[in-house]
């Protein structure tokens, strides 16, 4: 027999036990008499006696049974299991959990958590009474009925066989829920549910905040893996992140935590390769564990985009729990924007085009169209600009409902009118600028000059716009932000002065396109074990085929987007990369959870706001608090019979 919650049990007993002895130590208060002769008042004096305080108990029937029921009732607080061979019932439900801290390789022997469940369930399976139904359901992110109900014991051993491990973290009450379904549907309407035993082989390592419930079944735990301990030999990866730099889209970073499960702290060497050639590599210290909570660290990587591809990070430190040690990052290609030239007239010639048109032809950019003035008010009534990242307006003027990003040169802006100087002959220079934006970042723009002034001067004062850079005059190049719609500004002719000259022009151009147009650079291909995993392919495929730590086959589904195929693979249950049948990484799933690299180990789990505590391997665990509690009743009925008597006496 065990407690469950022994601790109750001690301080109840601590407080009633004293309390009740000291009864008896009580004395009566009486009224002093002066009488002549105590002859008559012998039974007088024996209470008196009875009643004289610190002085040695004599035994007491009544007191004695007076403890023994108090002593069972402190036992019942307890919650007292009794230990045994499984209880007989009609129905069993054997539930596997094959999450990722079930790899672990901390098992009896060396083996991992999984196989010593797997072990585990094949002992119970023999123990049980000949007759009993039993029903297989392996879970980890998501539960799975490996069988039906069934007395044909072979089926149950070949079905534990084919219980595989997962990189997936563990969802308990998703499968409770399952268990509470295949319960509820197996018992008449016109019977009597009868409960049937749930047995839960884990480790127990969920998550604190699952509300747990279980209804039609009562559940016992058997804990498998070593005993609840303050440290286990454990360093993971538990985030995995890659983003863009805002402010300088040139820059990737990826961003990793590292996460500690000893109650020490160590140093390892992360380290990025990419086909097998390494590419940066950073040592750190991760912070050990503390009062349960693993020690954790992060650290970020600078990589350039160029680096297209695969790319792996991790460690090489062996500890329990390999999968992980490693991450993968599949870095998309840069995507290059389309631009829209629009510029005066129907026809587009003329002596300044140059200036704008050929440098942007002889950009990095996809494409570029140049249409008139006419052509693209024709496009925005209609939808050919969902085709375009970026409109550029030579000495045309931003329309206020445009909802694309602009550059624009010597146009009004949306709030902003173009003022010239009233005196003719006047010029004007970059008098300042913002080297801190990313627009104007590198530019030497002092010996510019401007033959023909222009300024930009708000109309109300709900201009959002700020200044990049200004001249004699005022602003001559803006920014507005308008809810994540960017717009910039030149308010001069770029032919009107000797800014085309100057290296300074190419640059900016650059920058303002590569600003204007910013996308996150995405990992494409790149998914965590959690959540479904969603591949593009290109026009005409029809399935796909995949080779990795398991085989992918799928079919394709037809896309929306430029007629690409797209393929749903659902969850994918190990983390690695996946290549297509041309041997190129199409497919990087990562492990990424921080209560399962913890890899720790539970000997009770919370259900329903009661405790279960776990069980041997083959054995069950019955609730006798009841006995105790009748046992107690027996025992006071005696007292009260016995007291009774003597009071008649």
């Amino acid at each position: 027999m065990t407690l469950l919650d022994p601790v109750s049990a001690i301080v109840a007993g601590a407080i009633a036990g004293p309390v009740l002895v000291l009864l008896y130590f009580l004395k009566l208060r009486r009224r002093r008499v002066l009488i002549s002769s105590t002859l008559l008042w012998q039974q007088a004096v024996q209470d008196l006696q009875v009643n004289e305080p610190f002085r040695w108990l004599r035994r007491s029937l009544l007191m004695l049974l007076q403890l023994l029921a108090l002593a069972m009732l402190v036992i019942a607080l307890g919650q007292p299991m009794l230990r045994g061979a499984p209880s007989p019932s009609g129905r069993v439900v054997l539930m596997i959990d094959r999450s990722a801290s079930m790899n672990a390789l901390d098992g009896l022997g060396g083996e991992s958590r999984l196989d010593e469940a797997l072990d585990a369930a094949r002992a119970y399976l023999d123990a049980l009474p000949r007759g009993t139904s039993v029903q297989l359901i392996g879970f980890a992110f998501q539960p799975q009925i490996m069988t039906p109900a069934t007395t044909d014991r072979g089926a149950i051993r070949r079905a534990l066989g084919r219980i595989k491990p997962t990189d997936q973290p563990g969802r308990l009450d998703r499968a409770l829920q399952l268990v509470e379904t295949l319960l509820g549907g197996q018992t008449p309407e016109s019977e009597t549910p009868k409960p049937a035993r749930v047995v839960l082989l884990s480790d127990g390592g969920f998550r604190d905040d699952a509300e747990l419930s279980l209804a039609g079944g009562q559940l016992e735990f058997i804990r498998t893996g070593p005993e609840a301990s303050p440290s286990y030999d454990n360093i993971g990866i538990t985030t995995v992140s890659l983003s863009q730099d805002y402010n300088d889209p040139r820059i990737l970073r990826l961003f990793l935590r590292l996460q500690n499960s000893m109650d020490r702290d160590v140093g390892i060497t992360v380290t990025l390769e990419q086909e097998g050639a390494v590419i940066a590599r950073k040592a750190v210290r991760v912070p050990p564990m503390v009062d349960g909570v693993p020690g954790s660290t992060s650290l970020t990587f600078p990589i350039d985009p160029a680096n297209e591809g695969l790319i792996t990070a991790g460690f090489d430190r062996p500890d329990l729990l390999e999968t992980d040690n490693r991450v993968f990052v599949l870095i998309a290609p840069a995507r290059l924007p389309r631009v829209l030239l629009v510029m005066p007239g129907d026809a587009i010639d003329g002596r300044t085009d140059w200036v704008i048109r050929d440098f942007l032809e002889e950009m990095d950019i996809e494409s570029l169209r140049v249409v008139g003035v006419d052509v693209f008010h024709r496009f925005i009534e209609g939808d050919e600009l969902d085709s375009f990242d970026l409109v550029v307006l030579d000495r045309v003027d931003v329309p206020a409902g445009l909802t694309k990003p602009t550059l624009s040169f010597a146009a009004k802006l949306p709030g902003l009118e173009i003022r010239h100087p009233a005196a003719p002959g006047s010029q004007d220079r970059f008098a300042a600028w913002d080297r801190t934006d990313p627009v104007m970042r590198g530019l030497v723009l002092d010996s510019v000059k401007i033959a023909r002034p222009a300024w930009f001067e708000p109309t109300d004062d709900q201009s959002t716009a700020s200044d990049l850079a200004t001249g004699r005059f005022g602003p001559i190049v803006v920014r507005q932000d308008d809810r994540l719609l960017q717009r910039i500004g030149v308010s001069f002719e770029p032919a009107a002065s000797t800014w085309p000259l100057d290296i300074s022009y190419t640059l900016f151009l650059a920058q303002a396109i590569e600003t204007l147009t910013f996308q996150p650079r995405e990992s494409n291909g790149m998914f965590t074990t959690d959540e479904p995993a969603m591949l593009v392919v290109e026009p005409g495929s029809t399935e796909i085929e995949l080779e990795g730590p398991i085989a992918i086959h799928a079919e394709t589904v037809p896309g929306q987007d430029d007629g690409l195929g797209v393929v749903n693979l659902g969850l994918v249950p190990r983390a690695g990369v996946y290549r297509d049948q041309a041997g190129n990484p199409a497919l990087a799933i990562n492990f990424s959870d921080a209560d399962e690299s913890s890899i720790r180990t539970r000997d009770t789990l919370r259900i329903a706001g009661g405790t279960v505590m776990s069980s041997d391997r083959t054995e069950g665990q019955r609730a006798i608090w009841s006995w105790f509690v009748l046992g107690a009743l027996v025992l006071l009925t005696l007292e009260w019979v016995w007291f009774a008597r003597r009071m008649r006496a």
